[in-house]
This record gives structure tokens, C-alpha cells and sequence, in this order.
């Protein structure tokens, strides 16, 4: 195998397909990018954690046709560092050696056989759909901090749900502490289609999206996979099993209390009183430290107190229900209030032992958090 590449394009393609590798696997080949050069110039780039696969398909100049799998953390690490210009890689197919040339420097590194590697998974399509990468940004952005971020009871809570329903994209994130739902019309030929997507996958896809607001990813869904196409970059993975929380009956309590509050005062207050919460003491009470929201007519009171000591703030608030007294875990407050695009947002309460949603100033279901409430002492 012999081909050239300027080191910027190579440098982007190693760094991206190289997000698919897992930080710890016990199979060596799973830590590899595999190469694979046609003599018609077409050459790929794979990695696959089994998971989630990632690969590049491209065209550059391929003087002799091979394959092989280079260490992936290496193999980054020296096209990162070379000087700017064209690197040519030649391997030997008899012990799988890679040289690496770019100017003044020269590398050779120990590659694999391979036809070891894992094969991509067969996506055979069942719904496909396309959305605009900046929509498919902005949804990972709203939805991915309240998505379960390791093992729980219920593994599929690891996942975001996507539900296509009457010309609509509905998102949902939950790690039954907290809920996200984001919902957005699309345009599709497909009715009643759910599946979930795990959390990881979609960092991952974050990590691919470019800033060209005109850029569109190919999304196509079979039983157990989903791909993510984004013409040179194709991301694949395994999709959730199981039943999802039933988002709509949730959304579906009426709350009395409803405030409509400027965001960005919530959010400092809520930064004020965060000051004296710590990771130390979150881990030592099992992140049950809770900042006590208390409603009034036209204000709402934010106080916190540790062992680091007491805070006490309060907002102007316009009240359309009564007082109450409710217990709140911060960060998820400051996760919702900063995933909301509005300037003013409206809060709403029930009971001190019930959720607080927080939704659009102007009644539409564009996006509903909802947190749960912490037991005040």
C-alpha cells in the first residue's frame, strides 16, 4: 500500500473516525484504525468499538492499492505532530510496517492484519430521514445533559428516544431525576416511528457536525442499528432495546402555579447559590444538596446552606397561582434553564413533592423540562 495526503485533510480524518474507539477495550485491534486503499483512489478510514463505528470515505492519490490496521493513539499522535505538507504512507504487506514520510521527518510504526478487523454493521434501511445539522446540533445540545450517563436499572434511560409523529421530531431525554423533551417539525413520509439512540452515540455525532448551517445528515434506521451520513463521514451504532419512560403522561399534569421569570436572573441566582456547592459535599450526600426555592406573590426567594456556608437571593417574578415552598437540585435547574433559547420562560409547580416544568413564554410545546423535586430537612 502507497498513498499522499496533505497533512491537514489527514490530520481531520485520523481525528475524527478516531472519537469511535473506546478508552477501554480488551481486544488490540478495537484501539485500531483500519486503512483501506483502492487503486481507483478511493480510500477509507475505520474505527469500531462494535458499539459505534465511524468511517471516512474519500478520494486522495493511491499509488498501490493494500490494507491494514495502525494503532490508532500512535498513528494520531504523529500525523498531529508532523510539519505541514504531504504525507505519504507506504506499507509493506508482508510484515504490515507502515513508513510515514512528511518532509524532514520519518516514521515507521507496527500495523495489523486486517482482516481481522470488525466488519461495519449491515444497516438495511427501514426509515430514513434527513434533518439540517445545525437542527440536529441544537438537539443534542437541549437533550444529551439529561440523558442517563451511566448504567442504571433501566439501561435504556442511556439513550435519547427520537419519535417522528405528524410531521414532528420529538426528543426525550431522561435520567428519571429529570426530563427533556424538544420537539420540532420536520418533514417526512413516515408515521409512528420511535427508536433510542444511545447518549454516547449522539456526543459522538455532536463531534462530527460541521458549522456550515447548510449541511444536512442522512439519518437511516434498520432493527437494531442506526446510521448517521454525512456524506464523507458515516457514523454507525447500535440503537437501545426496551420501553422508554412514557413521556406524555408526564407532560400531561396541570400545574396551579405558573411564574413567568426572566431566564438570565434565574440563572445568576442560581450561580450565587451553586457557589457553596461543591462536588465534595454532592458525593457525601449523593448529590441531594438541594437549593430551597420559596414562591411568594411577586418574588421567588433562592437560598442554599452547607458546610461551606449560607447563601440567600431572590428574583422578581410575575405570579399567576399561590406560594410554595419546594426543594431543587441546581445544576439540573441550570442544565434546563441554560438548554432554553427564550429570554423569559414560565415555571410551574403543584406541590412541594411534584416536578417544576419549565416551558416557552408563548405556550407552544417546542420544549418542556421538567426537574424533580429534593426533600427539604
Amino acid at each position: 500500500m502507497k498513498f499522499v495526503c496533505s497533512k491537514t485533510a489527514l490530520s481531520r480524518i485520523v481525528n475524527i473516525v478516531q472519537k469511535a474507539i473506546s478508552a477501554k477495550t480488551s481486544y488490540p485491534i478495537l484501539d485500531c484504525i483500519k486503512i483501506d486503499a483502492q487503486s481507483d483512489s478511493h480510500i477509507s478510514f475505520t474505527a469500531n468499538s462494535i458499539d459505534v463505528c465511524i468511517e471516512y470515505n474519500g478520494e486522495i492519490t493511491v499509488y498501490e492499492e493494500g490494507t491494514v490496521a495502525l494503532p490508532s493513539r500512535i498513528f494520531c499522535d504523529i500525523v498531529r505532530k508532523l510539519p505541514d505538507g504531504e504525507i505519504t504512507i507506504t506499507v509493506d504487506e508482508s510484515n504490515f510496517v507502515a513508513d510515514i514520510d512528511c518532509g524532514n521527518s520519518k516514521f515507521n510504526i507496527q500495523g495489523t492484519d486486517a482482516s481481522e478487523f470488525p466488519s461495519i454493521p449491515i444497516v438495511e434501511e427501514i426509515y430514513k430521514t434527513s434533518v439540517s445539522q445545525k437542527m440536529m446540533r441544537d438537539v443534542i445540545k437541549k437533550v444529551f445533559p439529561f440523558v442517563a450517563q451511566a448504567e442504571t436499572r433501566k439501561p435504556i434511560l442511556t439513550g435519547a428516544l427520537f419519535e417522528f409523529k405528524d410531521d414532528f421530531l420529538t426528543v426525550v431525554g431522561t435520567d428519571s431525576h429529570r426530563l427533556a423533551v424538544i420537539k420540532m417539525p420536520v418533514k417526512t413520509e413516515y408515521e409512528n416511528v420511535k427508536f433510542v439512540v444511545p447518549g454516547i452515540t449522539l456526543q459522538k455525532v455532536n463531534q462530527i457536525i460541521e458549522e456550515n448551517e447548510e449541511s444536512s445528515v442522512d439519518i437511516i434506521v434498520s432493527d437494531k442499528h442506526i446510521l448517521f451520513d454525512f456524506g464523507d463521514y458515516q457514523l454507525y451504532s447500535r440503537l437501545l432495546e426496551g420501553d422508554f419512560l412514557k413521556y406524555d403522561v408526564i407532560l400531561a399534569v396541570n400545574n396551579a402555579i405558573k411564574l413567568k421569570a426572566d431566564k438570565n436572573s434565574l440563572i445568576n441566582s442560581l450561580e450565587r447559590a451553586n457557589l457553596i456547592i461543591n462536588d465534595e459535599i454532592l458525593s457525601r450526600t449523593n448529590n441531594k444538596i438541594p437549593v430551597r426555592i420559596n414562591i411568594s406573590y411577586n418574588k421567588v426567594e433562592i437560598s442554599c446552606k452547607t458546610t461551606k456556608g449560607y447563601v440567600n437571593d431572590f428574583i422578581n417574578v410575575e405570579n399567576d397561582g399561590g406560594e410554595l415552598l419546594i426543594g431543587l437540585n441546581c445544576r439540573f435547574m441550570l442544565d434546563a434553564l441554560n438548554a432554553c433559547d427564550d429570554d423569559t420562560v414560565i415555571m410551574e409547580f403543584s406541590a412541594p413533592t411534584s416536578g417544576c416544568f419549565i416551558r416557552p413564554e408563548d405556550g407552544s410545546d417546542k420544549y418542556t423540562y421538567m426537574v424533580l423535586p429534593v426533600r427539604l430537612k
